[in-house]
């Protein structure tokens, strides 16, 4: 009686570690990136699809979150690559991606040649 039960105890821990490792818990979120950021700054570096699962800890908990929904968008769509991301999970992706990050300025266009005048066209007497 007491083997039948180690054994039940055992079978039971192996299958939740078979069940661990096919589907991981989700990222923690205990970083401080933005799902951008993650993607920019993690996935981008990964090889393997666990390596990019682990990088959702890097950002914060809604961070993490966003990741976690286009990862798991990305696998049930068969996606390795962004093209595929973007046509298969463009709400997870776009909600990831954020808006565009503030950065410099844009130049402004160089002012016109000959003291204003449009290219080409004749200066006012």
């Amino acid at each position: 009686m007491i083997r039948l039960a180690l054994a039940c105890l055992l079978v039971i821990g192996c299958v939740q570690r078979v069940k661990e490792a096919v589907e991981p818990e989700p990222p923690s979120g205990a970083g401080t990136l933005t799902c951008r950021q993650i993607v920019e700054q993690c996935d981008a570096q990964c090889s393997d699809p666990m390596c990019v699962r682990r990088c959702g800890d890097q950002g914060t908990p809604e961070a993490a979150a966003q990741h976690n929904a286009v990862v798991d968008c990305a696998q049930r769509n068969g996606c390795l690559d962004e093209p595929c991301i973007r046509e298969n999970c463009p709400t997870e992706a776009d909600t990831c991606q954020g808006p565009e990050p503030v950065g410099e300025p844009m130049e402004a266009e160089p002012p016109p040649v000959d003291g204003g005048a449009a290219p080409g066209a004749t200066p006012d007497p």
